[in-house]
């Protein structure tokens, strides 16, 4: 409101209350001149006191404008916020009967009327969690938590909907204790989570197929396509030897079967690296044990790798992971450590199996680009997915520790 409409409105309000204003000054001079009756004294002899009476009156009356100027600007604002906001609010008395909810809620609960006579106890027909059957003395509105909960409300239509919902209590002069709930509705809070966390792990897994078809593309062109274009020269070699003179050797040919040998067991390291059968056929500990002597002849990497606890079979979705962590760290220790020797160590107790990991290289400090890379996402979301903790620590000269820890259901082992 501008500086001439506030002027405008309080000269209207005075004069209005002109009248009344005088008449309360003539009113108290009136009762001083009866008080203080002197015959001697005419009217004009209380002008003065008529004229401090009146502008005493008149500021009475100004800062009753104001006050109550003030009050209704507040009362306008708290009114606009309640209609406006984009969560459902409703307003509960202490019997926990809804007196007044804004547009939005009613739009939520499909109800009409902002005044509505509705006990908020027949909306909400599911509490979810353990106390599902709640009674008066251990609802959630009686309790002094700020923490959300999610809710089952049932709208006047007979459709449940899940609602997050918090609430506040406030002491009203003229209604007495009353419960603020506002709600808002999980599903589309859940979508756009759900939406976020798609793109992060599709992301993720498109990065992680790419990164996979370059190495194998790496190892294919540079391993076993250099390997098979050996032995094609070798044998065009041998075939044109063989049309001129009969071979008076084994050597050539036993050139051509070393050849094709360590063809083969390219093949195989490949294939052990994609999906190792050891894992489906014989289990984790066999699997790993495997992997471990072929890193360390591939590498010259010593790995001492022990185990503790019951070295049984774990539950599938747990031995992929676990053998997918120590491939990336054992991976990452030969390209970037520098080290010489490798700690695992396999911890497996009946409900939780524990993973240590530890290379003695140069190490790395810790910046958020490497938390969010494609090797150390893939394993922390791996631990993740199965309910667990995965904790890295590095520093420069102190080598780079992975800490595992995955509860085991016994149920789930096999």
């Amino acid at each position: 409101m501008s500086t001439f409409q506030k002027t405008k409105t309080f000269v209207r309000f005075m004069v209005k209350n002109g009248i009344l204003t005088i008449s309360t000054t003539l009113i108290i001079v009136f009762a001083i001149r009866a008080i203080l009756y002197d015959g001697s004294r005419s009217w004009l002899d209380y002008i003065p006191i008529f004229l401090f009476v009146l502008m005493i009156t008149t500021l009475f009356f100004f800062i009753i404008y104001w006050q109550s100027h003030k009050l209704r600007s507040e009362q306008e604002l708290l009114s606009n916020v309640f209609k406006h906001s984009p969560d459902g609010i409703l307003v509960l008395d202490d019997a926990l009967n809804i007196v007044r909810m804004n547009p939005i809620a009613g739009q939520m609960l499909n109800l009409d009327n902002e005044q509505v006579t509705l006990n908020f106890c027949n909306l909400c027909s599911n509490y979810p969690g353990l106390n599902k059957l709640c009674s008066y003395q251990n609802c959630f509105i009686m309790g002094s938590t700020p923490q959300p909960v999610e809710l089952q409300l049932t709208t006047s239509k007979g459709k449940t909907k899940s609602m997050n919902a918090s609430v506040s209590h406030y002491e009203d002069p003229m209604y007495g204790l009353l419960n603020i709930i506002r709600i808002q509705e999980v599903e589309q809070q859940r979508q756009e989570e759900q939406h976020q966390i798609a793109k992060m792990i599709t992301h993720s897994i498109l990065s992680a197929q790419e990164n996979e078809r370059k190495r194998i593309s790496r190892e294919l062109h540079d391993g076993i396509g250099q390997s098979l274009y050996s032995i094609l020269i070798q044998t065009e070699v041998l075939k044109a030897t063989i049309e001129t003179e009969p071979l008076t050797t084994d050597a050539p040919m036993d050139t051509l079967q070393e050849s094709i040998r360590h063809t083969i067991e390219d093949i195989r390291d490949l294939s052990v690296e994609l999906r190792p059968s050891a894992l489906d056929d014989i289990g984790l500990v066999a699997a790993l044990r495997n992997y471990v002597r072929l890193y360390g002849q591939k590498f010259g990497i010593q790995v001492l790798f022990t185990i503790e606890g019951d070295s049984g079979r774990l539950p599938a979705a747990h031995e992929i992971a676990f053998y997918r962590i120590v491939q990336e760290a054992l991976t990452n220790a030969a390209k970037y450590s520098q080290t010489e020797v490798v700690d695992v160590r396999l911890k497996l107790l009946p409900t939780l199996a524990e993973l240590h990991i530890r290379d003695y290289g140069v190490g790395f400090e810790m910046t958020t680009e490497l938390r969010h890379g494609v090797g150390l996402y893939s394993m922390e979301e791996r631990v993740n997915i199965l309910g667990g903790e995965f904790d890295m620590q590095s520093a420069l000269g102190q080598g780079t520790a992975i800490l595992v820890k995955v509860p085991v259901s016994e149920q789930e082992a096999t």
